[in-house]
């Protein structure tokens, strides 16, 4: 039997993630920030199963200090179709910010693919 993933849980992972991901991107580890990258799309593959989990958990963390973060669950609520609004103008706040540097011009990137495409993509599709 699968071991239940409660929102808390969920947005514990998203903030160490969100934590360890920043520094990674400041200090060059692509490496670690591969390894973090990997832990948020298994999630995001529990959220394609369970929408009450994303629902329950991702907004919350629209408000959280770290950038990486809000960045993450508002893509992340792109690619579901949740809270697209809120999600929108948490990614605008955040590329708006210069101080937010690098990871501003990523909020900004998301933008420009979300508007162009009209829908975000997490992880590539599987090739059979």
């Amino acid at each position: 039997m699968k071991k239940q993933i409660f929102p808390q849980e969920v947005m514990n992972q998203y903030i160490e993630t969100g934590i360890i991901s920043e520094k990674a991107t400041l200090e060059g580890d692509y490496k670690t920030n591969n390894k973090e990258g990997k832990k948020l799309i298994k999630l995001f593959k529990e959220f394609e199963k369970d929408a009450e989990l994303a629902i329950l958990s991702l907004p919350n963390l629209f408000s959280h200090q770290n950038v990486v973060t809000r960045t993450d669950a508002a893509a992340h609520c792109l690619a579901l179709n949740i809270y697209v609004d809120e999600a929108l103008k948490t990614l605008a706040s955040i590329a708006a910010d210069e101080k937010n540097g690098i990871f501003g011009f990523n909020a900004k990137m998301t933008l420009k693919v979300y508007h162009e495409q009209g829908f975000l993509k997490v992880y590539p599709d599987q090739k059979v």
